[in-house]
């Protein structure tokens, strides 16, 4: 019989196989360099990044960029859909490129890489890109280190913890909310299912509504669990301890009590607030899901603007108002305790990474590279395009000619460029203007200075250091956890606790005991109180 845990991680893989047998199965192949007019052979550097065919296909950007370092960039393209699954295939099968990005420092691939030599060390002496070498200096690099060494360049994407308060959110349709009868912007979980249900009831433009939907559906956990805990939502090898009454560190996914979280989120599926469909949602789906129409919300990730680009601007197309009249975010919600919560994760959501058997001049290309993009030249150029342009630099800062202009359409390469080292950064760094109107950003904006107003739950940092650099293999799933029970029949608590036995048996206890002993505590780890008062509807 298949454990709920294990049940959607096996839906996951025939789900994806099924893609490979149709689109054919892509790993980054060697191509041969040609070379430069009266000069050295032209550098390839094989990239995978999201949607790369298409941002990679030359422009004036790019071109620009490979002849000042006399480089081919080589696109090897990956979604948003299955870049998790290929870039664990090419590393299984060592075919991995050049130079890829993806969130594998939280996971047990970022240690297994490292020690089968699958993606290369950053040098220690960084004296030849002062640029990069400052940049790394910041904490979230050296998070990011392994027994001292960094094997990735994380891409920052926050300032501060308050900001990561903007990495999941919900936006929903005020202007439905309004024409069925809601009078006030939901304050609680409650308010927020009541709004979603008269939506649905009204159907206010016959299109059949259904309730929210995701741009991906592992955004849920993030969005519903800081219900019960908001430092609970990692998934994979780090995560997050706290001290437990009898003195040791534990995991707080399983010192918390969660079930509260559970019970609202199996709640909202069966009741429709969340789209029942939501399972076998893709990202393009779900943005052309609520634009069309056919959601009343949507959850997505990294602040308000982030879906200007695929939903926003294209609003008017649809709608009679405008993306900013007819769609609201939804605030910062209480938890259980009636105190406002959000959820908390690090600085930087994902890395770059260097694949482990490029040579050394090819190494230090790309540091090069990356150097250049963390100059003022290089960040403006790789973002905005050539200087003079679509902008001017004054006091240091870009200034938009035309913020109605797409960057991204007369310099796709841009889109892909400026997100290698950086995520973002104009949703908090003055320096760089938003594709999208500011009023956007005012948003994200709001919503940080009032997460900033929150105190947070403190966790042992130190603990997820020594368990990774223990080499324990031992993951959480809470995204996988989160769905099986949102989606399941049987009660919660039934559910939930078969998931903790299963962690159990995968040496949970363990990995406890290990872990406080290398912090010079030699307890045993003590079970957890797992609390059993449900979320119930009044």
């Amino acid at each position: 019989m298949l454990t709920p845990r294990k049940y959607f991680r096996a839906l996951s893989i025939v789900l994806f196989c099924a893609f490979l047998s149709y689109t054919g199965k892509q790993s980054p192949a060697p191509i041969s360099g040609s070379p430069a007019p009266g000069g050295e052979p032209r550098m390839e550097i094989t990239l995978a990044i999201w949607d790369a065919d298409q941002a990679l296909a030359g422009d004036e950007v790019l071109d620009t960029l490979e002849e000042k370092f006399n480089i081919d960039i080589i696109p090897i393209n990956i979604t948003w859909d299955d870049y998790e699954q290929k870039i664990k295939m090419w590393a299984a099968s060592g075919t991995l490129p050049d130079l890829f990005v993806g969130d594998f420092r939280n996971s047990l691939y970022y240690p297994k890489w490292i020690q089968q030599g699958l993606i290369h060390e950053i040098p220690q002496d960084l004296s030849a890109y002062p640029h990069l070498k400052e940049y790394l200096s910041a904490p979230f690099a050296e998070e990011a280190k392994f027994h001292g060494s960094l094997y990735c360049i994380p891409r920052k994407s926050y300032p501060s913890q308050a900001w990561t308060s903007i990495d999941r959110m919900i936006c929903y349709r005020w202007d439905l909310a309004r024409k069925a009868g809601v009078t006030k912007e939901p304050e609680t979980w409650r308010e927020f299912q009541a709004m979603i249900q008269k939506i649905i009831e009204a159907d206010p433009e016959g299109m059949g509504i259904r309730g929210l939907t995701s741009a991906h559906k592992n955004l849920l956990n993030g969005v519903f669990m800081p219900y019960a805990c908001p430092i609970a939502l990692d998934s994979g090898s780090v995560f997050r301890w706290v001290e437990a009454a009898d003195g040791t560190y534990q995991p707080a996914y399983f010192c918390e009590d969660l079930l509260p979280g559970f019970h609202l989120a199996r709640e909202f599926y069966e009741s429709g607030v969340i789209d029942p469909e939501i399972i076998m949602t893709t990202n393009a789906s779900a943005n052309e899901g609520f634009l069309k129409g056919e959601n009343a919300a949507i959850a997505i990730s990294g602040g308000f603007g982030n879906k200007y680009l695929t939903i926003g601007r294209y609003w008017e197309e649809y709608h009679e108002g405008t993306y900013m009249e007819d769609v609201k975010a939804l605030g910062l919600m209480p938890d259980k305790d009636g105190k406002k919560a959000y959820s908390v994760y690090g600085y930087a959501w994902s890395e770059s990474y260097i694949n482990g058997a490029a040579e050394e001049e090819k190494v230090d290309k790309i540091l090069q590279v990356y150097d250049y993009l963390l100059t003022e030249e290089g960040a403006f150029f790789t973002t905005y395009g050539p200087k003079g342009e679509l902008y001017d630099v004054r006091d240091g800062k870009v200034a938009l000619k035309d913020r109605e202009k797409d960057v991204g359409s007369q310099y796709p390469s841009t889109s892909a460029l400026s997100q290698l080292v950086r995520w973002l950064p104009s949703e908090y760094d003055s320096r760089f203007p938003p594709y999208w109107p500011l009023a956007y950003n005012q948003v994200d904006k709001e919503r940080a200075e009032e997460a900033g107003q929150i105190e947070i739950p403190k966790d042992c940092q130190e603990c997820s250091k020594v368990m990774m650099e223990l080499g324990i293999g031992f993951s959480i799933h809470a995204e996988e956890d989160f769905l099986a029970i949102m989606a399941g029949s049987r009660p919660v608590e039934e559910m939930w606790e078969e998931i903790v036995r299963q962690y159990e048996q995968e040496g949970l206890q363990d990995v406890i005991r290990k872990v406080n002993e290398a912090l010079g505590d030699s307890k045993e780890g003590a079970h957890c109180v797992f609390g059993k008062e449900a979320w119930q509807s009044k």
